[in-house]
């Protein structure tokens, strides 16, 4: 893995080119956090919710550098070298924030990994990327979601966060020590080096692992966020998951460059946190819609005394025209709509001089830094596919089975495919249209592996063939499996999802419907025609090239 990365970065000129724009820089997230707690050391930076403890806990920017340096220390006892990958399966708690700078403070390359993903995928991105140390909030033998680890060859070590040496200090005792500050930084990540490996789904449905280094991190974050500036002390409500990239960026990173204090929980749930915005009159909200809809809802039903916000933003394609009616009745006059991508950060975003009603049709105009290249649409109402360019954009990515290169800024001139499709509006910005390949984006804004499914469903006895299509839901597709029976018998949707169940394989990904066919509508090439198999889900035509036509089997709630 260390020779990959080394094969990712970026090329003298392009990085010449975005210094002198100041989009990248010679100093790194860890120069940030040394000045901060120098010369504002009683501030605060984190406010975090303990959901065991029912409490919140404050740290200030000295309490973090401090921990980072034990943090660090840590990874040294435990034989971390340079250019190693560390995986961190934690919950959003200011531990992960130290943890992952000290992890940049050694040389070492993060992977963060969502609590929702199970055994299955958990195994192979250690796999892929050779981690020596997986680290999770509780001890091995607790964690049935990390069990079956035997036989990663690289994994030297599997440990609970608690017992990372020097690791359980209490927040109190947190201050740098002059030693701290005088500690050698030879060792740190440069800022165009790999710094973290992020993973999404593939145009073709498989898995992607994402490399950033801190420079393009950097570049997302100082990116200004299409909501109103924090004023004074305000903390930032961190929504989406320190594991994703978006809350790499605003509850890590954006608070050390802006001097700022990111407010997040470890877990999930709406009255909570519209209880923790109103005590510490947080700013506005960035979600995904499916979190906003929660709030909303909630504050519909019992409302909070919430600070008055200028505008709430969704992290989405388009949010429901009813979403946006709702958001505007509960949390604020305005909403703005913001498109990005794990592989470059925000891309898109409508604006607060944007009529209000504007974020439901549009994704807006290019944000900050923000390059486009549209193919020309080849009618009045067909979509673009689009590249982008931008000093956000990662340095690479590879396939998460194989380790194989499959893209790097180096070898295009930083120009990445999107997969997007995109068609110009009526005001002059960008309407989202789809994807240019069969993904299914689910209702979490992340991306179902297609491929992967299909590959264990095939592996059930009554399914002789499957495919998994997406139809629309509210917030995203939602996966069925149209199945070729084997020997005639009909498969049960909770059959299948006990069976994917049982192979360990992250519950959202699992099916929400089951179609059957006698057999599949297929191009001169053999391949599946999905688009067919598609606008059958939805109504907008009937499924052809069959012998008997397709039955419905009984779908589960």
């Amino acid at each position: 893995m260390p020779e990959l990365f080394d094969a990712m970065r970026p090329l003298p000129a392009t990085a010449a080119r975005y210094r002198e724009q100041g989009w990248w820089r010679d100093e790194t997230f860890l120069d940030d956090l040394r000045d901060a707690a120098e010369q504002s050391p009683d501030r605060r930076v984190i406010i975090n919710w303990r959901s065991a403890e029912r409490r919140a806990v404050t740290l200030t920017f000295a309490e973090l550098a401090g921990q980072v340096e034990r943090f660090a220390d840590g990874l040294r006892r435990l034989g971390v070298r340079r250019g190693e990958v560390v995986a961190l399966h934690l919950p959003d708690r200011w531990e992960t924030a130290a943890l992952t700078l000290a992890c940049w403070r050694t040389g070492a390359v993060t992977m963060p990994l969502s609590l929702r993903f199970g055994r299955r995928e958990v195994r192979r991105m250690l796999a892929a990327t050779g981690a020596v140390l997986l680290v999770t909030a509780d001890r091995p033998a607790e964690l049935e979601h990390t069990a079956g680890l035997d036989g990663l060859s690289a994994l030297r070590h599997h440990t609970a966060l608690d017992d990372v040496p020097d690791a359980d200090v209490a927040v109190a005792d947190t201050r740098p020590r002059a030693a701290d500050r005088a500690a050698p930084h030879d060792r740190a990540l440069g800022p165009d080096e790999a710094a973290t490996v992020l993973f999404t789904s593939g145009t073709s449905g498989s898995a992607t692992a994402v490399v950033h280094s801190l420079n393009t991190l950097y570049a997302g974050v100082r990116r200004p966020l299409p909501i109103p500036a924090l004023r004074p002390g305000q903390p930032f409500p961190v929504l989406t998951p320190l594991s994703h990239g978006a809350g790499i960026r605003n509850g890590m990173l954006r608070p050390l460059v802006h001097r700022t204090c990111a407010l997040y929980g470890d877990e999930w749930d709406a009255g909570r946190w519209l209880d923790l915005i109103s005590t510490y009159r947080a700013g506005a909200p960035f979600a995904p819609p499916a979190m906003l809809e929660a709030l909303a809802t909630e504050q519909d039903r019992r409302p909070r005394d919430l600070p008055e916000w200028e505008a709430v933003a969704a992290m989405a394609a388009s949010p429901s025209r009813e979403l946006v009616d709702l958001l505007r009745r509960t949390l604020s006059g305005h909403v703005v709509n913001a498109l990005g991508s794990t592989e470059s950060g925000g891309i898109l975003a409508t604006g607060l001089a944007d009529p209000p009603e504007r974020a439901a049709r549009s994704v807006g105009r290019p944000m900050s830094g923000i390059e486009l290249r549209m193919t020309p649409a080849t009618g009045p109402d067909q979509a673009s596919p689009v590249d982008l360019r931008s000093a956000s954009t990662c340095l690479g990515t590879f396939d998460r089975d194989t380790g194989r290169l499959l893209w790097r800024a180096a070898d295009t001139d930083g120009w990445y495919a999107t997969g997007d499709l995109l068609r110009t509006d009526a005001d002059g910005g960008l309407r989202y249209a789809g994807r240019a390949s069969d993904r299914i984006s689910g209702t979490t804004q992340l991306m179902i592996p297609v491929l992967d499914v299909e590959a264990e469903l095939r592996e059930h006895p009554a399914v002789a063939d499957v495919a998994l299509v997406g139809y629309p839901a509210e917030h995203g597709d939602l996966p069925c499996a149209v199945v070729v029976p084997a020997d005639g018998r009909t498969p049960e949707l909770a059959e299948l999802r006990s069976w994917l169940a049982g192979r360990g394989m992250t519950d959202w990904y699992w099916p929400t419907r089951v179609e059957t066919v006698a057999r599949f509508p297929r191009n001169e090439l053999g391949k599946i025609r999905k688009n067919v198999l598609r606008d059958w889900l939805t109504g907008a035509r009937p499924l052809p090239d069959t012998d008997d036509g397709p039955t419905a089997a009984p779908a589960d709630s």
